[in-house]
């Protein structure tokens, strides 16, 4: 049979690696989603993503083999249904082979021939099940397609059919290439679109989700930081549990006001995770948005807290990654199978870790390995979290199944038998390994369909579960999930949660009704009491004892403060008081009288204050004095001059003081002599005053003018002095 040529594109020159590194790199940082939902397998670079035994390695943009003996490589982590294509090159046989479904270890699943020539099941073929038309390919690169979906593989060489196969069931596992010989197998373009996922989130409502609050006893953290970021009480935890509201808002899930998580009814060890997620608000490490795996159910700690939205390609305390932008929604697929975690972001490889820490039931401390629930994780109360998409696919562990035995080959084309020889030539009855497989196979698709039942009743239980706030109800539809899949972890913690909720209100009801009780019997208690303390009160009352009857009335007053009896009482009392108050008064008037006569002298003591004088000690007027009766006081050798006035004139005969010589002045109470800038100057206990710069005045302080007329202060006890002319 003849085979058309290759597209054109088959036959172009690479792009050079480095080419290929920077637009992966291009491509991962933009966090836009994309419509193709096909995830890039390599690099072109690296090996990142793949598992290989013997000589592999990445050359010139392709997955390259060149040595002897076998030599195999195997993704990362494992796939359930897929479309894949890539593209693949051998310079003379190499023994090539596609491995589909195998173990880790490249056990059991599916073999394709790739050598192009003298393949066993021919090129594409399925071993062992279908045997492939094309028996030969020139040393070109040559394109395949597997189709592998529903129980069903169907595998295309350059667009030509090629092998078959039905009726496998589910399956998951490995995928990878085979080389045997000594020549070169290169494979390039290797993509892989996840096929037939579940539908986890339905775009209308929260069925089959679950609140989950932050655990009040936590004081380290929520997460990564979110405890510490949001403590409140002592010690750096939280006194009370709280929970982010969730709700969907435009086909998304919406969440905000955190921290809080939002947990799936669904469980799984290995599963694919395709979300589309943005998150509005300050993008830094302690607002680590992320989708927590494997974790503990009913709690938001135990599980791989895996980056999303901007925070997508980081796993908390494993794997750091450049932060993307705010409210910008990113397309990101999770892989998680067995240790290892793979993150694509807009379908490039971006994260691929494994953990080799020994097993643990907490991934901050070690491997978590065991299944868990699927948690959204929102850390802090002033982000919003929006996931456009969610769906998943829960990975069936039949890793490395083995592949029936297929009935032999149909024989060459003959002529046209007849009867006789069509009779014999019918088909042989199916063997006994056959027969087998058949009934495994139906077996296996009731238990499927049953399994879909029990999920889709397990899915409205949930949703009832989620949609009353009666815990009765609750306990009830929880209770139904248990019996149908007892290890459903979400239902048996909402099942816990429900009855704590069902025995508080319980208590609550008893604790109320002993309140009550309590509060009669008090009722009762301050009756007797208020009865007692105004029997007393009135027997102090009539025996005159008045401060007594006040104080025993004052407690019937605390009792009960609207007792008429009690008021009555209080009101004979304060007159009584009044009146023995006005006696007493009237018998001490004459103490009164002598306090008036004291405030009388006192008043005329104060009349008696000191005043500031100036008494000149030397010069023409020596012995006059002049009070100092305003805040300003100005001396000079004149009474006035244009506008300004001096209010003490001082007379010499040399007239050496200037005609506005110096002034005191009062400020704060206290008062100061300044010099206006006089020709001949002034002094102060013989230090010259500074023009402009008043000095304090003390009692018996000397004030000399023009060193020729001579002031003292001082204080006068008597009334004001009065100036003399």
């Amino acid at each position: 049979m003849s085979l058309s040529p290759l597209p054109q594109y088959y036959r172009k020159s690479r792009k050079p690696a480095a080419l290929l590194g920077v637009l992966a790199l291009a491509t991962s940082l933009s966090a836009a989603p994309v419509p193709d939902p096909s995830l890039s397998l390599f690099n072109g670079t690296s090996m990142a993503g793949w598992n290989a035994h013997g000589t592999w390695g990445a050359s010139n943009g392709n997955l390259t083999s060149n040595g002897t003996g076998n030599r195999n490589v195997l993704t990362a982590v494992p796939f359930a249904d897929f479309n894949l294509q890539f593209e693949y090159f051998e310079s003379a046989p190499t023994g090539a082979k596609l491995r589909l479904w195998a173990s880790r270890e490249n056990n059991g699943g599916f073999t394709i021939d790739l050598d192009n020539s003298d393949a066993p099941s021919g090129i594409g073929g399925i071993e062992t099940i279908s045997v492939s038309s094309i028996k030969n390919l020139p040393s070109a690169w040559h394109r395949v397609q597997v189709d592998a979906s529903h129980g069903q593989i169907t595998v295309r060489v350059d667009g030509l059919p090629s092998g078959t196969a039905s009726g496998l069931g589910s399956r998951a596992g490995y995928i990878g290439f085979e080389a045997t010989g000594g020549a070169v197998l290169q494979v390039r373009n290797i993509r892989i679109t996840p096929l037939n996922p579940g539908s986890t989130f339905n775009n209308t409502d929260l069925s089959g989700w679950k609140s989950i609050a932050r655990n009040p006893s936590a004081k380290g953290g929520l997460g990564h930081s979110v405890e510490r970021t949001f403590t409140m009480g002592i010690g750096g935890g939280s006194t009370k549990p709280h929970e982010a509201k969730w709700s969907v808002h435009n086909g998304a899930i919406h969440g905000e006001s955190g921290p809080g998580g939002l947990e799936n009814g669904n469980t799984a060890e290995d599963a694919i995770i395709q979300l589309v997620a943005s998150v509005k608000g300050e993008i830094k490490k302690e607002n680590f948005t992320a989708l927590l795996l494997r974790n503990t159910a009913g709690q938001l700690e135990g599980g791989y807290e895996v980056g999303i939205g901007p925070y997508a390609g980081g796993i908390e305390h494993l794997e750091n990654h450049a932060f993307g932008s705010a409210e910008t929604p990113v397309n990101e697929t999770i892989v998680i199978g067995g240790r290892t975690i793979a993150i694509w972001i807009n379908g490039v490889l971006t994260t691929v870790h494994t953990d080799s820490r020994p097993d643990s039931n907490n991934s901050a401390q070690g491997a978590r390995t065991t299944a868990g629930a699927m948690t959204l994780l929102l850390p802090n109360g002033g982000e919003q979290l929006d996931v456009q998409k969610f769906i998943t696919t829960v990975l069936p562990k039949t890793y490395g199944a083995p592949a029936h035995t297929p009935p032999p080959p149909p024989p060459p084309p003959t002529p046209q038998p007849t009867p006789q020889a069509a009779a014999a030539a019918a088909p042989a009855a199916p063997s006994v390994a056959e027969t087998a497989l058949i009934q495994q196979q139906q077996s296996a698709a009731k238990k499927d369909a049953t399994d879909q039942q029990n999920k889709q009743k397990v899915a409205s239980l949930m949703g009832q579960a989620l949609a009353t706030s009666d815990p009765q109800q609750q306990m009830s539809a929880y209770g139904q999930v248990v019996q149908i899949d007892p290890s459903n972890a979400a239902a048996v913690q909402g099942y816990k949660e429900a009855q704590q909720k069902v025995q508080a209100q319980q208590e609550e009801q008893a604790k109320a009704s002993t309140t009550a009780v309590v509060q009669q019997h008090d009722e009762q208690t301050r009756e007797q009491q208020t009865s007692d303390s105004l029997s007393k009160a009135q027997s102090a009352f009539l025996a005159g004892h008045l401060a007594a009857a006040s104080g025993a009335l004052a407690i019937a007053e605390r009792l009960s403060p609207s007792n008429p009896l009690a008021h009555d009482l209080r009101t004979r009392i304060s007159a009584a008081q009044m009146l023995r108050s006005r006696l007493v008064m009237l018998g001490s008037g004459a103490g009164l009288l002598a306090l008036v006569g004291m405030i009388a002298m006192w008043m005329r003591r104060r009349k008696m204050q000191r005043f500031p004088v100036l008494e000149i000690t030397r010069g023409l007027d020596s012995g006059r004095t002049h009070p100092i009766d305003k805040d300003i006081v100005r001396i000079g050798a004149v009474a006035q001059d244009g506008g300004q006035k001096n209010d003490i004139v001082i007379r010499d005969v040399e007239h050496a003081i200037s005609r506005f010589h110096c002034e005191i002045v009062k400020r704060d109470g206290q008062l100061y002599v300044n010099d206006l800038n006089s020709s001949n100057g002034t002094r102060l206990n013989g230090a010259q005053i500074k023009p402009g710069s008043p000095e304090p005045l003390r009692r018996g302080s000397n004030i000399l003018l023009a060193n020729v007329v001579e002031l003292r202060f001082d204080y006068d006890r008597g009334a004001k002095t009065k100036k003399r002319d």
